[in-house]
């Protein structure tokens, strides 16, 4: 039972709390010097929640989603944009990317795509033709070798998961449907140079169903942590159908977030994901009743077994590597630094706030050493999720930027920050000064104008 004087920070909590107003702003100042090769725009998404919200009922995943642009070109900061995400099938809020040429705006369990033009003035929902028209997913992996988008989608409203390929033209090339129990949250995939893989974790409908008839505490997210429901991995080849899955038992644990995939000479593959021991237990509101672990996962579909390394001690989120090593072997990976801040970990049922989790520094982790290099953006400034952008002709993996939003709790506004990837302790390259804060949300990605057909 929640207490009458329930307060949800998701509503009220400083940088979480909504925004109420778009906002334009064209020639945004500039501190350092931005590099002349990004010329694209820098997109985040976020749930931003309008009107009358129940703060009891509230869970941080909800809302209208959200859009922040910030247009990079020839050493300037052309504008800045946030846009209310507009369709007549909702508003999804919580990855925007870029395929086949459109910026899409997605989210998962039963909302097909919302793509968006590059001055985010045009939305409409887009469904490949049909394909989509069941939903998609918030993190589709790209195969940098042939352009192939490769997506497990689920729908609450259906038993099975859709295992869906769309090909570098945008175009449907494979759709195999793989049934499953209780409805399980599928947030993330794997994808390897040969083979996909399925998560399918102790986070479901099912249980979510049982505890409203119980009388436990409900929210607007019907997925709850499900100690019935086994936690396992399904291995199929690209292109595979439900015929090929092979099921795996996997450490019992839930999964927001892959950071890569890859293949290994004696047949198994190797998994890295920011693991919590447990979800949506006690904080049914967000993502509050554990810390996140960096781990190895080495799956062995011989042996039908899955074996676990801890990375790093630092606890860390919202994972990114240079994408043109997605389903390859890598080396590094940057992060948001996690700063845990009154976490529901206490068996306590009468409560009046949930603190829930929030981020801190930038982080990369050397996933072979287990080092881990550190930006701090100074007192009262955290990061968001970053994003790695290559260099031209980069030499080294890490020879690139990273981008991200920064949080000013100081002046309550938000920088695009650039940073040196290779070098995480050297002073920011670039600092992009916004007119208003970007609320704590999801997913963000750089997009190159070369990516995307309408270059405006």
């Amino acid at each position: 039972m929640t207490s009458v004087n329930f307060t949800n920070r998701y509503l009220v909590a400083g940088n979480y709390a909504p925004v109420a107003e778009e906002v334009s702003a064209s020639d945004l100042p500039v501190t350092g010097e931005l590099p002349r090769e990004l010329n694209g725009r820098y997109l985040r998404i976020g749930p931003n929640p309008r009107g009358e919200v129940d703060p009891a009922t509230h869970h941080w995943f909800n809302g209208a989603g959200m859009v922040h642009g910030i247009r990079l070109r020839d050493g300037r900061a052309e504008w800045y944009r946030s846009r209310f995400v507009e369709s007549e099938q909702g508003a999804p809020n919580t990855n925007v990317l870029s395929h086949g040429g459109r910026i899409l705006t997605l989210i998962e369990a039963g909302r097909p795509p919302v793509e968006i033009s590059p001055d985010l003035a045009r939305m409409a929902i887009w469904d490949c033709d049909g394909a989509l028209s069941r939903g998609f997913t918030a993190h589709p992996k790209v195969d940098p070798t042939t352009g192939d988008l490769h997506a497990i989608t689920y729908n609450l409203r259906h038993s099975s998961l859709r295992y869906v390929v769309l090909g570098a033209d945008g175009k449907a090339r494979h759709s195999s449907d793989i049934e499953v129990d209780d409805g399980p949250m599928i947030h993330d995939m794997a994808l390897t140079e040969t083979r996909v893989v399925v998560l399918d974790l102790p986070v479901t409908l099912a249980a979510a169903k049982r505890l409203a008839q119980s009388g436990g505490p409900m929210t607007r997210l019907p997925l709850v942590w499900d100690d019935r429901h086994a936690a396992r991995l399904g291995i199929l080849p690209i292109g595979g159908t439900a015929d090929h899955v092979q099921w795996i038992e996997a450490p019992r644990s839930f999964v927001f977030h892959v950071l890569n995939a890859f293949d290994n000479a004696d047949g198994s593959l190797t998994m890295d994901v920011v693991r919590y021991d447990r979800m949506f237990v006690r904080d049914v509101w967000g993502p509050g009743d554990a810390e996140p672990t960096l781990v190895r996962w080495t799956v062995n579909p011989a042996l039908g077994t899955v074996r676990e390394e801890v990375i790093s001690e630092y606890r860390v989120e919202f994972p990114r590597i240079d994408p043109a090593l997605t389903g390859r072997a890598h080396r590094y990976g940057w992060f948001a630094g996690f700063s845990a801040h009154g976490l529901m970990i206490t068996d306590d049922v009468e409560r009046d706030a949930t603190d829930g989790f929030g981020t801190g520094p930038l982080v990369k982790v050397d996933t072979r050493t287990g080092g881990t290099s550190v930006h701090d953006y100074g007192p009262g400034r955290v990061t968001m999720e970053p994003a790695f952008v290559p260099r031209p002709d980069a030499v080294s993996e890490d020879d690139g930027w990273i981008l991200s939003v920064v949080h000013d709790a100081n002046i309550n506004r938000a920088e695009l920050v650039v940073l040196d990837a290779a070098d995480l302790t050297a002073a920011p390259i670039a600092r992009v000064h916004l007119p208003s804060r970007v609320p704590f949300g999801f997913h963000g990605n750089w997009i190159d104008d070369n990516e995307i057909t309408n270059r405006s």
